[in-house]
């Protein structure tokens, strides 16, 4: 039986399910260690994929994000005494990661040595790439005249240095916990692209610019709806998950 650590990229939740490899391909091992730790990427679950959120009258469908490695700080005690690592570890190529709340698979693994640790704080570095934003989500915007357009949100890695993802695990009341070989951890990070939306209102959307039929936001278009999402991504980025 293994156990997931699910966190949130709006709220610091953490609980205990499961959840299996699903992708058609093996997924990427990096890192050097006896602890293989499963990251898998989604949308956060609403309940149904054509969900709305009341506030915007928002639908997230689809989205991606792209990765270019993973910053590794930890902190615990060996035979040698305490100990402080830094470690980086780079995908062989940049990691493009598909999300959708029905496939809650394996994206990725992470390799560390077993051992007693205090804290481990993941850095998730984003990165544009191939003329594609880092962060990406489409979707449809319902009107209250019954009718609807697409929309799509587009996040470039130089239009803010904040954006990368920072998750931190530790155990409660500063105790060690302990990582082997035998029990890997699985890790699940959901990607709550309604809850970015927070502090949009439906008359913003209805009446913001379309390009072609598509209600676009980026640094170019719509600016101020996207100053007000990717503050609320900032906001969110950073991660503390206590291990009980």
């Amino acid at each position: 039986m293994k156990h997931l650590q699910k966190f949130s990229l709006l709220s610091a939740i953490a609980m205990t399910s499961l959840f299996s490899c699903t992708n058609q391909e093996d997924p990427v091992i990096i890192g050097e260690g006896d602890v293989r730790i499963g990251f898998g990427v989604q949308l956060a679950n609403s309940g149904s994929s054509n969900a709305r959120m009341t506030a915007t009258g928002l639908t997230i469908e689809s989205g991606f994000i792209q990765i270019k490695k993973i910053e590794l700080e930890t902190e615990g005690e060996d035979e040698n005494g305490e100990f402080e690592r830094e470690i980086e570890l780079k995908f062989p190529e940049i990691k493009k990661i598909d999300f959708n709340e029905f496939d809650p698979g394996v994206d990725f693994f992470l390799n560390i040595p077993s051992g007693n640790y205090e804290q481990i704080e993941f850095e998730i570095d984003l990165i544009d790439h191939n003329n594609e934003p880092s962060i990406f989500l489409e979707g449809i915007v319902n009107k209250s005249d019954g009718s609807s357009v697409p929309f799509r949100l587009e996040v470039f890695g130089d239009d803010d240095d904040d954006l990368d993802f920072e998750v931190e695990l530790e155990a409660e009341d500063d105790e060690l916990f302990f990582l082997d070989g035998v029990n890997n951890p699985l890790a699940l990070l959901e990607i709550d692209g309604k809850g970015w939306f927070i502090g949009v209102d439906n008359d913003e959307l209805e009446n913001a610019e379309l390009t072609d039929g598509v209600l676009v936001i980026n640094r170019n278009t719509n600016e101020d709806i996207y100053e007000k999402v990717l503050d609320k991504i900032e906001d969110s980025s950073e991660i503390e998950l206590k291990l009980n």
